[in-house]
Parts: structure tokens; C-alpha cells; sequence
């Protein structure tokens, strides 16, 4: 038996597809295209004998969770019962057993073969929940520990979901798949029902949905889409607010039939309760997305497309920075005496059973400590923001953090959490503190993200190592510095650790760099405060407050590889921007695109600031021509612009050419390294 991962050119790729649709009624459908989206991941694994394909294992590597959802485990009926599963599962062990937590997957309590199959393996049913189909079954959530002490992340299974409104048409197709087997079509939603799904997605209904129903003149089928909804959660929203925005829609969605009149109040109720997604099959509104998402904070999707595309969703609601935009400057300040009990009044939290008086007592306890220093951030003269830390010698705690439930509060939360870590950087302090009783899913994921570490009392704690080392040192930092038993910086995941413990930079991670040339007025508006307070590019320094960003550039030259590092080199010659025609930053390289300029935008468009006539623009007007889609985190911005000459210096002491990084340039880690220094603390050690 021999068993390799492997793509969509290998040979056994076809038998795969043939052998998963086979067995579609176990293993859940797969919408079209879903066995070529994980090929191309290489997240197939196949077990084979001579010229036979013996069974395979599909699976999703989810790093925000730290974990490895397995979609598809199959076996030819032939070859059960002589180990094609064990050995299937210990290949995916053993390829990700040091970079993450463990495997999950969801699976049927009543398919009894399966149930013994993950038993013997050493899975364990963490939950169940209720599936999604017709009939009344429940799946329980498997999961395999991996049992490896973890910097990255405290639990095993993280419960937040993406929300998506269902629209009518996709519940009644749902409801009809249920009783029967329809014929594979392009409106085909079963694939909404897939097991794995419901880890990943809560789909909802709008209440419209009762009128729909009424309508029915089929009183049997009626009674059958009624006894359908409860397998969905319906959303709340202010019954006001919803009319408003259905009456506001009809600018965009035209007509006065019963039809229209109901796409009208289910958009509305997505948009009204917050819903980040509506999905549809509904050509006329899918044909209106773009005047619709233009106007409002929701996206349509087909239901392929949503489930396709489920990482990069979860991913953009986790930051929705696109909410960002046109949101003035806020000002960050310590407490003013008269503001005291109406930050009080405002931030204790009621609804967690927090009383007025133990958030008092924790306010007060700060304002009477010698480190103790209370905080607001303002929006136009209003308190958004109220937070209290206490400077250690050794530690900056933040006792509590809360922020006003606005558009922006992710993106506000992040940035008063990366201002304490760069504090606590410039103080020669490695550790921040994050007391805060409250903290939300959301925030959880930005802690997690930014490297903070949940600890046993409820606290998120971040390492930030203002340093460079040598790959064979970080164990020994690690263990001297943080005096805790964590996994060992082996080469799976030195990259990991680095980005966990930044601004830390380790010396040997066999990934490349680029240098890559920028424009002044986007390096400003996409991550470089000192470029964006200069007045002539007028640039809103909310918009700066991004983990995650995306730039755009033409495809020419050269195909960046990632992972990678990123050293941003500031193009032109403009006299007016103090930081151009040098080297102003440094960044890592998660992501590459090549595509259509609409469908990157559309894709991408949430990330950063670029408007569509930007993009317009740098396709030269011709939506035919390809660009490229550059996505980057962890950005780090020089206090010392690296200037031009200085850059030719390093390149021809590494014995490379001049350049005028007209385009991307790959250059070697030492010169990486020597720039970096330079950018960083003006000298090369």
C-alpha cells in the first residue's frame, strides 16, 4: 500500500471524484468544483495498491483554529477492514501533528461503522449537535488530540461561526432535497447540508419567510416547508429598521409583484439584523450585488460560492475593514477627571452580570495605583473606547478594555492592543498582559492572531521579542525568556513562531524576500502613519488600523512565492513625502493572486481602501487585463527609512547589482537582514 497527498494532475485524481460521488449519500454532497479546490491545496490523500485506488482523505488545514477538519475519509468497499483508514489517518498525523492542535470532523451518530472507525482510531465525540437534514439525526463532533503543549492556541474547538441569510428559494430547493435526490444541477444547495458545514456556518431565515409560506396554495407542502425552518435560526432586527431599508431598496431592486415586494424585506432583514451574508440563487438580485453591496455592509453569494469560498469569509468577517471607511481620526488620551462616572455608566457591562460596583471598584483600584493609567479613545468629542493598564517593570497589563458597539470596533480594539505591545516594546518590557473579564469571539481571534496566548484564568498573554536570532536559538530564548514548556521551534514551524513572538526575526527560515516598490500615497493609505500624516495625501489614519491588508500591482515581472517577507521600498521622487525613494517598513507575504480586475476587487475589497477606480485605473482601463492581488500582515514600519543609497550599499556588499526596484526584486535573507537592521535601529550589528 503506498500512500501519497496529491493534486489535481495525479493520475488517481479522476477515481477520487468517481469514488466520493459514489458515496455522496454518507460522505455529504460536494458542490461542483470542491474536490478541485482541495487538489489544489494538495489536501487529498490517497491510499493505493498496484493500480488501484484503495480510498482516500480530504481535509481543510484551518490555522485560526489551529486544527485539521477532515471533509471526506473513503474507502472502496473492497478494501475495508485492512487498515486503509488507519493508514490514511496516520499520514495526515503525521504531517501536521507539530504544527497544530489536533483533527476535527463531524460525523452521523447513527453511521455505527464510521462511529467504530474513529473509536479505534483514538477520536473522542467532544459534542452533538442536530444536522441539518430533513429527517431528525444528530452528528457528533470527533476530536484527535494531537497532545502537544501549544503556543498558539488554548482550546481545541473554537464555536464562532460565520452567519448567512438563506433565502426562500434556497430553503424550499433544501426542504425538497430532503425527501428526495434530485438530479446534480448549478442550483443545486445540498451542499449547505454537508456535515463538516456546521462547525464553520450558522445559517439563518428572515421571518418573510412565514408570508412565503402562507402564499402556498398547497397546504400539505406548506406544512412541510413550516416543519422545515426550525433546522435554521431566525434572525431579530428592529421591524422599523427593516422597513425603512426595503423601502430604500427600491431604488435598486425594481417592481411591485409579490416577489419583488419579499426580496425587498428578506435583503432588508439581513442587512437590518447585521448579517454579513445572503445567499440566493435569485439571478435578478445577483445581478444587483455590486449596486447592493455598494450601498449596504452584506454580500450575495450563490451557495457555491459561499461554501468555496468559507476561509476567506470567515476570514473577512473576523476584520471587515472595508467599515473603516469615511470613520474621522480618533484621539487616544488618559482619563479626564469629569469623565470618570460617565465612562463608569457607559462600559459596565450588565447583560455579563458584571454589577456597576465591581466595575467601579476595578476603575478605582487603577486610578489609586502609582502604574495605574486610565485611557479614552474620542470620535468627534464622543468616548468610543475606555481602558485602563497598569506599567510593570516586567509587564504591561491591561486591566480591562471595553469598546462601544460600533462599525469599527474589531479594528479599534486591535489598534489600542498593537499600541500596548509597541509600548511595551519601546519600554524593554516583553510582555503584555490582558486582563479583561469580557473579552469577545471576535477579540478572541484578533488576540489570537496578533500572537497572544490564553492562560488558565481567563487572561491572554503576548510574548513580543524586539530581537533577532538564529533558528538553533529560539528554543533556548523561548525556554529562558518565557520560562514555560511549549512545542520546540523545529523547521515546520519556525515561520509560526516568529510571527507569534513579533517582532521577533529568526535567521534561517529558508523563505524568500521580495522588495517591493510602492507608490508614497499608498504605502500611506495601506500601512504608514508617517506617510499618512503628511498633509498632501490626506489620508484618515482609522483606515491604518488593519492586521490584514491587500495591495494591488500589475503582474509584471515576476511570480512572488509564499510564504515570504516583505521590504516595502517607497517609489518616485516626490518632495513633499520625506519617506520617498527609501525602504519604510517590512511585512509578510500570505497570499497571491493573479485575476480579472473585478474579481479581485470584489474578492478583496474588504481589505484596505482601494476604491474601484483604483483598480480601474491600474488595469489601464481594460477590466480584461490581469493584476495581481499581493496580501500581507504583521506589518513592522521603519522609525529610520532605509534611503535609496543605502540600499545600493547592502546589494553590492552581497554582490548583487544595482536596482531601481522599478518591480519586485528577490533578494537573499542577509540582505534582508542587513536592511532590517538599518530600518529598524539605524546600524548593522
Amino acid at each position: 500500500m503506498t500512500i501519497e497527498f496529491i493534486d489535481n494532475r495525479n493520475r488517481f485524481f479522476q477515481d477520487v471524484k468517481t469514488l466520493g460521488k459514489k458515496n455522496s449519500a454518507t460522505l455529504g454532497f460536494m458542490p461542483e468544483g470542491g474536490f478541485e479546490d482541495h487538489a489544489e491545496n494538495k489536501c487529498i490523500i490517497i491510499a493505493v495498491e498496484r493500480e488501484s485506488l484503495l480510498g482516500y482523505l480530504m481535509y481543510r488545514v484551518v490555522s485560526r483554529y489551529s486544527r485539521i477538519s477532515i471533509v471526506h475519509l473513503c474507502v472502496n468497499d473492497t478494501y475495508r477492514g485492512k487498515g486503509v483508514s488507519t493508514a490514511l489517518l496516520d499520514a495526515l498525523k503525521s504531517k501536521y501533528k507539530k504544527q497544530y492542535r489536533g483533527i476535527s470532523l463531524s460525523c452521523r451518530r447513527d453511521f455505527t461503522y464510521a462511529k467504530a472507525v474513529w473509536e479505534k482510531y483514538g477520536f473522542v465525540p467532544l459534542n452533538e449537535v442536530r444536522s441539518r437534514s430533513f429527517e431528525e439525526k444528530y452528528l457528533n463532533t470527533w476530536w484527535y488530540d494531537f497532545h502537544q503543549p501549544d503556543l498558539f492556541s488554548s482550546t481545541a474547538y473554537n464555536t464562532s461561526k460565520v452567519k448567512a441569510l438563506l433565502d426562500m428559494n434556497i430553503i424550499v430547493k433544501l426542504r425538497d432535497a430532503a425527501e428526495a435526490s434530485p438530479k446534480v444541477s448549478l442550483e443545486d444547495p445540498r451542499g449547505l447540508l454537508a456535515d463538516w458545514l456546521v462547525d464553520e456556518a450558522e445559517l439563518c431565515y428572515a421571518p418573510e419567510a412565514y408570508n412565503e409560506i402562507l402564499r402556498d396554495s398547497d397546504q400539505k407542502r406548506a406544512a412541510k416547508t413550516r416543519g422545515y425552518l426550525p433546522n435554521f435560526m431566525q434572525v431579530q432586527f428592529d421591524i422599523e429598521e427593516q422597513k425603512r431599508i426595503a423601502k430604500e431598496l427600491k431604488a435598486i431592486i425594481h417592481g411591485t409583484s409579490e416577489n419583488d415586494i419579499s426580496d425587498r424585506k428578506q435583503i432588508a432583514s439581513c442587512i437590518a439584523s447585521k448579517i454579513p451574508y445572503f445567499i440566493t440563487y435569485d439571478e435578478g438580485l445577483l445581478n444587483k450585488r455590486e449596486e447592493i453591496e455598494e450601498k449596504y455592509s452584506v454580500l450575495l453569494y450563490n451557495p457555491q460560492e459561499f461554501i468555496l469560498q468559507i476561509d476567506q469569509l470567515l476570514h473577512e468577517e473576523e476584520y471587515l475593514p472595508c467599515q473603516l471607511k469615511g470613520v474621522a481620526f480618533h484621539s487616544i488620551s488618559k482619563l479626564d477627571s469629569k469623565e470618570l462616572q460617565t465612562c463608569v455608566e457607559k462600559f459596565w457591562i450588565q447583560k455579563n452580570n458584571e454589577t456597576k460596583q465591581e466595575f467601579n471598584n476595578l476603575v478605582y483600584k487603577i486610578v489609586n495605583s502609582k502604574i495605574g493609567k486610565l485611557y479614552t479613545v474620542k470620535q468627534h468629542k464622543e468616548i468610543i473606547a475606555f481602558y485602563g493598564v497598569c506599567k510593570k517593570q516586567d509587564s504591561y497589563d491591561i486591566e480591562f478594555l471595553r469598546v462601544c458597539e460600533n462599525s469599527i470596533r474589531n479594528s479599534l480594539f486591535f489598534q489600542i492592543v498593537s499600541e500596548a505591545v509597541k509600548e511595551c516594546l519601546q519600554n524593554q518590557v516583553s510582555q503584555v498582559l490582558i486582563k479583561e473579564k469580557f473579552v469577545k469571539e471576535e477579540q478572541v481571534n484578533t488576540l489570537k492572531s496578533f500572537g497572544f496566548m490564553s492562560q488558565p484564568d481567563g487572561t491572554f498573554i503576548k510574548y513580543a521579542f524586539n530581537t533577532i536570532a538564529f533558528r538553533h536559538d529560539v528554543n533556548s530564548i523561548i525556554k529562558e525568556r518565557i520560562k514555560a514548556d511549549f512545542i520546540s521551534a523545529d523547521s515546520n514551524n519556525l515561520l509560526k513562531v516568529e510571527q507569534i513572538l513579533f517582532p521577533l526575526k529568526i535567521k534561517g527560515l529558508n523563505i524568500p524576500t521580495y522588495i517591493i516598490p510602492i507608490k508614497a500615497y499608498w504605502a500611506g493609505q495601506l500601512f504608514d502613519f508617517s506617510i499618512a500624516s503628511e498633509d498632501i495625501f490626506g489620508a484618515n489614519p482609522s483606515k491604518l488600523w488593519n492586521f490584514e491588508n491587500v495591495y494591488f500591482r500589475h503582474t509584471r515581472p515576476i511570480t512572488e512565492l509564499v510564504p515570504a517577507r516583505i521590504l516595502w521600498y517607497v517609489s518616485g521622487s516626490d518632495k513633499s513625502c520625506s519617506r520617498s525613494k527609501s525602504i519604510v517598513g517590512s511585512s509578510y507575504l500570505t497570499e497571491v493572486r493573479t485575476g480579472k480586475p473585478k474579481e479581485l476587487f470584489r474578492l478583496y475589497k474588504h481589505y484596505g481602501i482601494y476604491e474601484w477606480k483604483h483598480v480601474y485605473e491600474l488595469c489601464d482601463k481594460n477590466i480584461e487585463n490581469n493584476i495581481r492581488a499581493l496580501k500581507f500582515c504583521h506589518t513592522e514600519i521603519f522609525e529610520k527609512p532605509v534611503s535609496y543609497a543605502e540600499v545600493q550599499k547592502v546589494l553590492v556588499k552581497h554582490r548583487r547589482k544595482r536596482n531601481t526596484f522599478a518591480s519586485p526584486v528577490l533578494v537573499s535573507e542577509s540582505i534582508y537582514f542587513d536592511i532590517y537592521q538599518l530600518g529598524k535601529w539605524g546600524k548593522i550589528e
